[in-house]
């Protein structure tokens, strides 16, 4: 849970995220784009190696089809969904993208990253 409270942390330094309830809810759903961003098997690997409640049957529940958004349609689904602003948006996925990469480790993040889109990839790299 340690893990977790990072997450929490990390998205309520910024500004606009003011709540536990909403850091929660945008650590989510940033994380849940991802996990369905990947084929089944890379996805539990990904989602096996956060920590709990951020589980595979939380994050990508039932759906079977794989998406593959880009890095701006990401960041344009977060906004929307929160109310935020683009810019906002973009630092928020960021900040997710970095605490995640800092929680999965380089070798998870590899054997993930060739199943995301090149853009979302190279972001979660260099988060």
């Amino acid at each position: 849970m340690v893990e977790y409270k990072r997450f929490l942390q990390d998205v309520k330094v910024l500004d606009f995220i003011t709540t536990s309830d909403e850091a929660d809810a945008v650590v989510k759903a940033v994380l849940g784009i991802l996990a369905s961003s990947m084929e089944e098997p890379e996805a539990r690997k990904f989602t096996g190696n956060l920590p709990q409640p951020l589980t595979y049957e939380r994050l990508r529940g039932m759906q079977t089809k794989t998406i593959a958004p880009s890095l701006d349609q990401i960041v344009s689904e977060i906004g929307n969904q929160f109310r935020l602003e683009n810019d906002q948006a973009k630092r928020l996925v960021d900040t997710v993208f970095h605490t995640t990469r800092t929680v999965i480790g380089e070798n998870v993040l590899t054997e993930v990253e060739s199943d995301l889109p090149t853009d979302v990839a190279k972001e979660l790299e260099n988060a």
